[in-house]
């Protein structure tokens, strides 16, 4: 069978040979061919070119022809016999980066087409700063003890810069003489309830020597303030030791100045346009002698009860004088001064309380017996 094949065939191009002129080749000088050249001629006995390969996926589908008849641009003609290629996707390649797509960005000047609300300015929260519990509280000034006097209310702060003439110890401004352990009170002077009470006024309290000042609307008054020092333990240590001894709470000058006079009982200082009298200090241990400049602060001496031989208690009287034109060097009300003074020692303020008008007192009205006198 494959023998007869290959005579059947050998016998067609015999044939068809033989109807020719001759057979021309190519580069013979013969005349051009009448047809297109469909590439190198294939040498006798060669096999021809194998068929190609076709994806039979690709058969049913139609080829879609441009609008303009324009021919379908299928890329570069693969030569005969050769396999085209095949394209690849570039995002199935992992090697291959991906294409950029490119974003219009408006210019930096060109408004946006809805631009967002300009951020509101934080406004600052003010934190009130916490409050100060006060560390003590006063009577408002001119409040004298009933029975006791007639004070002066109109008061305002005559020296405010000055110190606290204590140092450092608790104290209590409070009258003397009509307080526990006082000449007309009685009792016990380290009784815990004299330190423990409010602040209260004394200037211009009733006395039985002439001292005066337009401070206070009669005479025979008390011209300066009373001041308690320390605990009711630290009154019952000092009473215990010898008046020599007596050094527990240190007494300081309340301005820069000059001591101008030192007497029996009392200590003077004279500062920019005030005298400071300091009174019943322990005379036999002052740290200071007559024409000593002084500052602020410096110590003095210790709170005592000296008086020259009269009985008083333990504490310190303490007064202002200034000089008026009116009325030359007069004492005036210490009193406000003095809470001052304590509050910027203490960092902290003092309370002042209400008056109870209109309200029945609970205090003692004091009674100073007929011929009673009182001294201090």
């Amino acid at each position: 069978m494959r023998h007869a094949l290959a005579a059947a065939a050998a016998a067609l191009l015999f044939t068809s040979l033989a109807a020719c002129d001759f057979v021309r080749f190519p580069g013979d000088g013969g005349p051009p061919p009448e047809t297109p050249d469909a590439g190198p001629a294939i040498p006798p006995g060669a096999p021809g070119p194998p068929p190609p390969e076709v994806d039979d996926s690709e058969l049913d589908t139609p080829v879609e022809t441009p609008p303009d008849d324009t021919p379908l641009d299928t890329g570069p003609e693969t030569p005969t016999g050769e396999t085209p290629p095949v394209p690849v996707d570039a995002t199935d390649d992992p090697e291959t980066p991906p294409v950029e797509v490119p974003v219009d960005v408006p210019p930096a000047d060109t408004p946006a087409d809805d631009p967002a609300p300009p951020a509101e300015p934080e406004v600052p929260v003010e934190v009130p700063p916490p409050a100060v519990e006060p560390v003590f509280s006063y009577h408002s000034p001119g409040t004298l003890l009933a029975g006791t006097g007639s004070g002066f209310t109109d008061q305002f702060v005559h020296a405010p810069d000055m110190v606290f003439p204590i140092k450092s110890a608790p104290t209590v401004l409070q009258s003397q003489v009509f307080s526990f352990g006082g000449g007309v009170a009685g009792g016990d002077q380290c009784d815990a309830r004299n330190f423990a009470a409010a602040w209260r006024d004394n200037f211009c309290e009733t006395r039985s020597a002439n001292r005066t000042t337009p401070f206070c609307p009669v005479a025979k008054i008390h011209q300066g303030q009373d001041i308690r020092v320390g605990t009711p333990d630290d009154c019952k240590a000092l009473r215990k030791q010898t008046p020599a001894e007596r050094g527990l709470h240190e007494v300081v000058a309340v301005e820069d100045g000059i001591i101008s006079s030192i007497g029996t009982y009392t200590v003077k200082l004279r500062a920019d346009g005030r005298i400071y009298n300091y009174m019943h200090m322990n005379m036999n241990r002052l740290a200071v002698t007559a024409g000593q400049s002084v500052k602020a602060g410096d110590l003095l001496g210790f709170v005592s009860n000296d008086f020259g031989g009269t009985a008083t208690t333990l504490h310190l009287h303490f007064e202002i004088l200034q000089n008026s034109a009116e009325h030359g060097w007069v004492h005036v009300p210490p009193y406000l001064s003095l809470v001052a003074a304590y509050e910027r020692r203490e960092n902290a303020p003092g309370e002042m309380l209400e008056p109870q008008i209109g309200v029945a007192s609970a205090e003692e009205v004091f009674v100073i017996p007929e011929g009673m006198e009182i001294i201090e």
